[in-house]
């Protein structure tokens, strides 16, 4: 009789979130396109447009942002009583940017979005950046009328979607659309075909094996006039949908694009929580920016662990625990800081990462046993640097090209987040 008196509160609970949610929202999303203008040093947001987009992909039953994840965040308000309605962390690649050589002198612009279920009410918006003390100071506020005529509710690019992997209701799932870079019309098989090959890799890697059922994907066939992708540095240049080039920030591997409306417009054409752009080349490369959206190539032959790697970063906000390879960035992390993401630390702050699950008989920092049979501990070297950033293990498919290998803090921070999005 317990057991049923407490299913039916549960059922009760869901119906009256869901209740919430239909009184608070309409059917789609509120997408709000800015301009982010920054130096090492300042920054600036400014509006560009409004969209009210047909799908909402986000769940319908934890709207605020708990984990506290990203460089960036923003609070959708109430515009009478301030009660926050709903809430997101985010990263960017303008925060990136701003630590390398090139911002410490020059400004540049970059176009990024933020995407929320649509208001029945009128609302305020408001952006905060995470300052060096790693407390948030606010970068905007956006008032937002939803009646405005000034919200495009046209859709821009209508591209017919297909969903690969098919677990259920968008909002009780992770939605996840892969777009097509450097592929043809000749070539839509082939993408849909990788498309395919790398939603299997990703669910075939622990913890998302044990969330199948959990994780909707999607693939928008967008089409390129040519095959391929830009690669500055060997003078190549090809005409892609999205523009994407290797070389970022002056480093080879590092592939991407700052076609954000673009990218924006091609996904609304799904519900998504994350985006992927499959970009068709044999080359080597990646990028996965947390909350913004990840891009790998598609046939080099590390490309499925790229994929899976590039993914915990966005998905997951997962720092790189390497400290050996050329990056683009300078002084990235404070260590005189804790840092937000969750698999390293500069023990500033140790009790809040994973220190609980750490066994009392391991000294901290903890020294790598050539043996073999290294604990859970915090061992040196992380986030780009040798010395100062600690990560849980010694090896993890956050440092090292390792297939399926990630650590337990990793694995448990992605888990989390699939239950939250999946709830």
């Amino acid at each position: 009789m317990r057991v049923l008196t407490i299913a039916i509160l549960i059922i009760i609970s869901g119906n009256l979130k869901a209740q919430k949610f239909n009184d608070l929202f309409e059917k789609g999303s509120l997408r709000i396109d800015y301009i982010h203008t920054a130096t090492h040093n300042n920054e600036i947001i400014s509006l560009d447009e409004f969209y009210h987009e047909p799908y909402w992909g986000g769940s319908e039953v934890n709207l605020i942002d708990t984990f506290n994840y990203g460089y960036y965040k923003f609070e959708m308000t109430d515009s009478i009583s301030s009660k926050i309605l709903y809430s997101k962390g985010y990263s960017t690649l303008s925060a990136e940017w701003t630590h390398t050589k090139e911002a410490k002198n020059n400004w540049r612009s970059f176009s990024e979005s933020i995407i929320m279920p649509f208001p029945k009410k009128t609302i305020i918006v408001n952006i905060y950046k995470r300052n060096k003390q790693q407390d948030w100071e606010k970068l905007s506020s956006i008032l937002v009328n939803p009646t405005n005529y000034m919200i495009n509710s046209d859709q821009k690019t209508k591209i017919k979607s297909f969903k690969i992997h098919d677990s259920g209701k968008p909002s009780k799932k992770l939605d996840i659309v892969i777009l097509a870079e450097g592929y043809t019309e000749q070539e839509l098989q082939k993408f849909m075909k990788d498309a395919q090959r790398f939603t299997d890799t990703l669910l075939s890697w622990s913890p998302f094996n044990n969330y199948s059922n959990n994780i909707n994907v999607w693939a928008v066939p967008t089409v390129s006039k040519e095959s391929g992708t830009d690669i500055p540095g060997k003078g190549i240049y090809k005409n892609t949908y999205f523009d994407s080039h290797f070389y970022t920030f002056d480093t080879e591997r590092y592939i991407n694009t700052v076609k954000n409306v673009k990218i924006r417009d091609a996904a609304a054409n799904a519900p998504y929580d994350q985006i992927y752009i499959l970009v068709n080349t044999k080359k080597y490369g990646g990028a996965g920016i947390y909350n913004y959206y990840s891009i790998c190539t598609a046939d080099h032959p590390k490309s499925g662990f790229v994929f899976c790697h590039e993914f915990g970063h966005a998905f997951a906000g997962l720092a790189d625990e390497y400290y050996s390879s050329d990056v683009s960035v300078e002084n990235y992390y404070d260590l005189k800081k804790e840092p937000w993401e969750a698999n390293i630390t500069t023990l500033i702050d140790f009790d809040n990462k994973w220190k609980s699950s750490v066994s009392k008989d391991t000294k901290i920092p903890t020294e790598i046993n050539i043996n073999g049979n290294n604990p859970l501990g915090a061992y040196e070297g992380g986030g780009y640097v040798e010395k100062g950033v600690y990560r849980p293990l010694p090896d993890c498919s956050m440092k090292s090209i390792l297939h399926n290998k990630l650590c337990p803090v990793c694995s448990k921070a992605i888990s989390d987040l699939l239950e939250f999005y999946s709830e």
